[in-house]
């Protein structure tokens, strides 16, 4: 074996060395009486005079670095095996950290959970949405001034049901799951939404809904409000003053807002805050998607999941919940 190889193979065998009997076989192997190293050396004699001068000083380069590499590796393994010996098994170990849900999350779980109870199943829709279903099939066509209230995201491509946005609302899963099911049934959509408007405290480009569904023979608001009564006193786990004021909607006839009473952190006082819009379906909505208007009835409401997590964990800004802050995290 030539120097070259006597190296290479020397270090490549010490690299994974890690106790200190393998170390001594390492030493015997390549410093040892017995070594290729010390036949090379055994072998200059049969040189000529200029050949065991150039092949004697690259061999002595060579057990030089294989020495120094032996000493080195022989201090870390001893470390090494000093801090197992000096290990104390008996000590009680350090706590790995877990993680935890994001409060959006946990919020999500909770409202699903709820309504789960009360015989909705969860359904889920595309981000990316046509024209038609996020507008024109829920009676927002484009000439209708109600498409002011969403400041839509769109996108350049277009489909066969018109150009592509992201969803301003929940609300088209109502439409494509109806295309495809026959009532009755109750169902719940949970999934996130876009808005082109400036941010602040209460407002975001993103966030998140829960929409529901409810259609049967003999549906009424009624209904809902027993249904919707039920479902926030489940949320938050006490008796919450509620109320339900007329509102408009495009897509329910009638529609209505609901509200819960809460205290102002600053002022202390009782005040409403609106945390739901909700209606009963239009007819129109029923001939869309070729249901007999005359036979079905149902309601359909939009929750805000963030809203109901800031009032739940007191936090005072829509923004702190894609902030990545660990701090704010970490309360959760």
């Amino acid at each position: 074996m030539d120097l070259v190889k006597i190296k290479a193979q020397a270090k490549k065998e010490i690299s994974v060395i890690n106790n200190s009997r393998d170390l001594e076989r390492w030493r015997v192997k390549f410093l040892g009486r017995k070594s290729a190293l010390s036949l090379f050396f055994a072998n200059l004699k049969n040189l000529s005079l200029i050949e065991r001068r150039e092949q004697g000083a690259k061999a002595n380069k060579l057990r030089e670095f294989l020495e120094e590499l032996y000493r080195d590796n022989k201090e870390r393994i001893a470390q090494q095996e000093k801090e197992i010996e000096s290990w104390d098994i008996s000590r009680p170990g350090t706590k790995a950290p877990t993680s935890h849900l994001h409060p959006l999350t946990l919020t999500l779980r909770e409202i699903t959970q709820v309504f789960s109870r009360l015989g909705f199943a969860i359904v889920e829709g595309p981000e990316i949405e046509s024209e038609y279903y996020n507008f024109d099939a829920l009676r927002i066509p484009p000439s209708h001034p109600a498409r002011d209230m969403w400041d839509t995201l769109w996108l350049k491509s277009v489909s066969k049901k018109g150009r592509l946005l992201l969803r301003t609302h929940t609300s088209p899963v109502q439409i494509r799951y109806m295309e495809k099911h026959q009532p009755p049934f109750r169902i719940i959509v949970p999934g996130r939404c876009f808005r082109h408007e400036a941010t602040d405290v209460s407002h975001d480009i993103q966030f998140h809904q829960v929409e529901g569904l409810m259609v049967d023979e003999e549906v009424s608001l009624a209904n809902f409000k027993d249904i919707i009564e039920t479902a926030i006193r489940g949320l938050f786990s006490q008796k919450v003053k509620i109320r339900f004021r007329p509102s408009y909607f495009p897509f329910v006839s009638p529609g209505v807002e609901v509200d819960i009473k809460i205290r102002n952190k600053k002022s202390g006082a009782q005040e409403w805050m609106e945390i739901m819009g909700a209606g009963m379906v239009h007819p129109d909505l029923f001939e869309t998607v070729g249901y007999n208007k005359n036979l079905w009835q149902g309601f359909a409401f939009g929750v805000g999941v963030e809203r109901i997590a800031m009032i739940k964990y007191n936090i005072p800004d829509i923004r702190l919940f894609f902030s990545s802050d660990i701090r704010f995290l970490k309360q959760f």
